[in-house]
């Protein structure tokens, strides 16, 4: 019961793309396609790449959001990749690849190998950048976002910056700046309602929305307090 109790614990997060259309009169409309997707992990990574898309079918998700954390993460891409062919219901939504700055050069430039993976098979490319560190600047963020961008348009990927809480990037605010700098169409933001309230926004989560869904082009949902308890760290990662 405690390992279906994690696995329903990840499947409460679900994934919003969003797109775009032109009309007769060439104006752009917002349209909303709601694929559900989950992550592959807090239980469900236990499991073999068939064995995760077959739970994941028979509760009638449609994407799945693959980590590339371990190098194992990393080996599964191509079994992930060749179980969700043409033929089958469940898609690879996205992978997410995290850049933590202390990291070995050849662990940090790993995502360039994902998304040669992933080259025109319309999967996203999500990106954290790590945790806080000395001599890391704005600049360095940008110049790497904009190496990360261009690269993977030139494969037909698209790039999604991951607010993640605790990083350098902890809130969709935060990255919004980076974003409207690289200004590029092959870059969009991941609004992620977890982060959004670990980051304080739980009341103006409204406000932050409207702000930053221009671009868009991915949206999680999860099982959270409106407001944290920011007590300590543990009554904050319990309350989100």
């Amino acid at each position: 019961m405690k390992y279906i109790s994690n696995f329903m614990y990840v499947l409460f997060f679900c994934l919003v793309s969003c797109s775009t259309i032109k009309n007769a009169d060439q104006k752009l409309y917002s349209k909303t396609i709601w694929p559900i997707a989950s992550y592959n992990y807090g239980g469900l990574d236990k499991k073999s790449p068939k064995d995760q898309i077959h739970l994941l079918d028979s509760f009638g998700y449609d994407r799945i959001v693959l980590k590339s954390e371990k190098i194992e993460d990393f080996n599964n891409i191509d079994d992930f990749i060749r179980l969700t062919g043409n033929n089958t219901k469940i898609k690879i939504n996205s992978i997410f690849e995290r850049y933590n700055f202390n990291d070995p050069e050849e662990r940090k430039e790993r995502w360039k190998k994902v998304v040669n993976k992933i080259s025109n098979k319309r999967i996203q490319l999500w990106i954290i950048f790590g945790k806080k560190v000395d001599g890391i600047t704005d600049d360095f963020i940008e110049n790497k976002l904009r190496e990360i961008t261009e690269y993977s348009k030139q494969n037909n990927v698209e790039v999604i910056l991951y607010p993640h809480s605790d990083t350098y990037i902890a809130s969709a605010e935060a990255a919004l700046p980076f974003i409207d700098k690289v200004n590029n169409p092959n870059l969009k933001l991941a609004f992620h309602l977890y982060h959004e309230i670990r980051a304080e926004n739980g009341f103006r989560i409204d406000k932050v929305f409207e702000k930053v869904k221009h671009q868009l082009g991915a949206v999680t949902l999860a099982g959270t307090d409106i407001v944290a308890d920011y007590t300590t760290s543990k009554t904050r990662d319990l309350s989100t």
